[in-house]
């Protein structure tokens, strides 16, 4: 006769509901780059709708001084930028009727259609070196840049693309800036045709010599027969031909460097022992071929631009948080700076920081503030904006919702942006206008991870964010521009 083992049952049962109840008294375990989850037994009964409203008061962490939503003048062609550059964005008129309380108070999330940059810049300079790059093209020789430091979110040009694109449909311009010499997906981006064989590839991701490193983040170093192809493309406006080719390199031993254009072949004599140097041609043309045939040369990359207007460079790292930015040598960026001059850089990180479960974040947002504050220190002057992570959703209850977590990184960040004395542009805020991440999957807009978006999804994104560039620089032909589909 077979034993009753309903007892043995109910006892096994309690015990594992002691266990769990146990392990969902523990937070989350860091250990290692590992974080164990929270456990919690009861969040099927509980009501996750407030979620957003509890995570979404970022602006309380520390007392610093709250700029209102930013007011914005047009500014000044007439003016130069020799030694005074910079033009406050905001009036004097604004600037003197502020009187800040007591209390600080949070800046806007949204005027009308638009997400502002919030100004935690020191006297809300706001993009004062932008502007006044912008408002100078005429005299300022070269294209008023702006380089996007980010991870895959931004990977492939999915999103800088379309801000190039209706940057230089706005100001002018031409080419697509920064390129690698490598690509292990070419056929992945579409604002240009790249081919390449031949380089050995070393990044800040895996085995980099950092003292040769700058802010593409990675170098190059030809291995056999090396080379890299780029041709221009109709898919996006002032993308199919450029006006000027550069190559910056770090060079140990003598060289010859070769350029292949529409026009034919230039050969360039690099010297034994130069260190950082750049080759420039200046020639219209709608392809280029590199080749390098010495091994003591680290290439950083390739910019392909015009004369003038607007140059946005994409500098994308799968799986990289940007915190070994501030380990790069201050002689390396200021050296790229001298050659290729840049007016603005966004830092687009947080991805593979963000854990599931975690909700401090507070080593990332001092891990920002020294990125913030060693670029500042190799680049004067520059404007410096953190992006905010964007929307990410999670299944709870049979129902896609934006992850806790989402909104704890984006608190971190924007302390970051306070702390460093930067800009900061809510990307999350700009997606949930037009739907949220939901919807940019339901679109297409999206991959179904519900994190990264697609070429697709780029182009919102990318108009939200240029729509705020306008409304700081007080371009109402930008905002215009950016609000037709």
């Amino acid at each position: 006769m077979n034993k009753n083992r309903l007892s043995q049952v109910v006892w096994l049962f309690l015990l594992t509901l002691v266990i769990l109840l146990g392990l969902s008294l523990l937070p989350p375990l860091h250990i290692g780059g590992y974080t164990t989850r929270e456990i919690d037994l009861l969040s099927d009964l509980r009501d996750d709708d407030d979620d957003e409203v509890y995570y979404a008061d970022d602006y309380d962490e520390e007392e610093f001084p709250m700029p209102s939503p930013v007011t914005s003048v047009a500014p000044d062609s007439n003016r130069v930028a020799e030694g005074d550059s910079c033009v406050p964005v905001r009036s004097v008129a604004d600037s003197a009727a502020v009187v800040l309380p007591r209390r600080i108070e949070q800046p806007a999330r949204r005027v009308g259609d638009i997400v502002p940059i919030e100004d935690y810049t020191e006297g809300q300079m706001g993009l004062c070196n932008m502007a006044a790059a912008i408002g100078n093209l005429s005299r300022l020789g070269r294209p008023a840049r702006i380089v996007f430091l980010g991870d895959s979110f931004i990977e492939a040009d999915i999103l800088t693309q379309h801000i190039r694109e209706l940057l230089q449909l706005r100001y002018g311009g031409q080419g697509v800036g920064y390129m690698a010499l490598h690509s292990d997906f070419p056929g992945f981006r579409r604002s240009i045709v790249q081919s390449d064989k031949g380089w050995g590839s070393h990044s800040v991701v895996k085995d980099a010599d950092m003292e040769r490193v700058s802010l593409p983040l990675q170098y190059y170093i030809p291995v056999t027969d090396a080379y890299t192809r780029y041709k221009g493309t109709s898919r996006y406006a002032h993308a199919g031909s450029w006006e000027v080719s550069r190559v910056a390199y770090d060079a140990t031993d003598a060289a010859v460097l070769t350029l292949e254009t529409d026009s034919g072949r230039h050969t360039y004599d690099i010297a034994a022992g130069e260190g950082v140097g750049m080759i420039t041609l200046y020639e219209p043309t709608t392809q280029l071929t590199l080749r390098c045939d010495s091994a003591d040369v680290a290439l950083w990359g390739v910019w392909l631009d015009g004369e003038s207007g607007v140059a946005v460079d994409n500098v994308s790292m799968r799986g990289y948080s940007g915190g070994s930015i501030a380990d790069i040598p201050q002689a390396n960026i200021e050296a790229l700076q001298k050659s290729v001059p840049c007016d603005m850089v966004v830092l687009q990180y947080g991805l593979n920081r963000m854990s599931s479960g975690m909700t401090d974040y507070s080593g990332f947002t001092q891990e920002l503030v020294c990125v913030v504050t060693h670029l500042r220190e190799a680049m004067p002057g520059v404007d410096i904006l953190l992006m905010g992570i964007g929307d990410r959703c999670e299944n709870r209850n049979g129902e896609m919702k934006t992850m806790k977590e989402v909104y704890a990184l984006r608190r971190a960040q924007r302390a970051a942006a306070r702390k460093s004395g930067c800009l900061f542009w809510d990307t999350c805020e700009a997606m949930k206008y037009v739907g949220g991440m939901t919807r940019f999957v339901e679109n297409g807009w999206a991959n179904k991870d519900y994190t990264h978006i697609s070429h697709a999804g780029g182009r919102p994104v990318a108009q939200a964010f240029v729509r705020a560039i306008g409304y700081a620089l007080g371009d109402s032909t930008t905002i215009e521009m950016t609000r037709s589909k």
